[in-house]
Formats: C-alpha cells, structure tokens, sequence
C-alpha cells in the first residue's frame, strides 16, 4: 500500500511543475532500463532527470544489430565492426566489447558452428 501512496505523490508533486516532460514514473519500462554498472552500454543514454535509469538510442542500437549479423555471418570482423560502428554512430565500443555482445546474444563462435569440447 505504501507504494502506491508514494507513486500518487511522487506524480502530483511533478503535476505540479507544469513541465511538458514525462515524469520517470510515466515511461514504461520498455523505454527505460535501470542502471546497475557505472558505465553506459552501447545503445543507451543516460535520462536527463536522473542518473539511474537509462533510455535506448534507436540509431545505436539499429546500427549494433546490423553490425551482429555482420559479425556472426562471418562477413566482416569484430575490429572492422567496431569501426564502422563508431562511424555511423560517433560512439566507440572495443571490439572484446563487441564480442561480449555478440556472444550473450548469439553464443560463441565454437557454439554458433556446433563444435563440442
């Protein structure tokens, strides 16, 4: 109960001045990620009202998804799509970043081929 006592006053103190900007609270949770590192992953920025919570960047994260199917086709390697990721988006990422990424989502190479050790 007491949540949602502090919701409903958390949202009339931001009613009360009158920004046009949408309160943390009204954002869905789609649009923000809560922070638990102190650095950013590429792909978000941090909110301009606090530091704790994280919105996604479109062309950031367009370009990284381009860049994984790039990379796990084998069609260029994790230092070229390192580069034409801070090219097209004007932020750099290490290409072990890079890699990270790639295998959280897709696996690792050896995976990805189906090689068993």
């Amino acid at each position: 109960m007491t949540k949602i006592w502090r919701k409903q006053e958390w949202e009339r103190m931001n009613s009360n001045n009158n920004n046009n900007e949408k309160s943390l609270l009204q954002k869905t949770t789609v649009d923000l990620k809560r922070r638990t590192s102190s650095t950013v992953p590429f792909g978000y920025k941090l909110t301009e009202n606090d530091d704790h919570y994280m919105e996604p960047v479109e062309k950031q994260l367009e370009a990284l998804e381009a860049v994984e199917e790039m990379v796990v086709n084998e069609e260029i390697s994790l230092r070229d799509g390192c580069y034409w990721l801070e090219n097209h988006t004007g932020r750099s990422i290490s290409p072990a970043g890079l890699k990270k990424i790639i295998d959280k989502k897709h696996g690792t190479r050896n995976e990805r081929l189906g090689y068993t050790s």
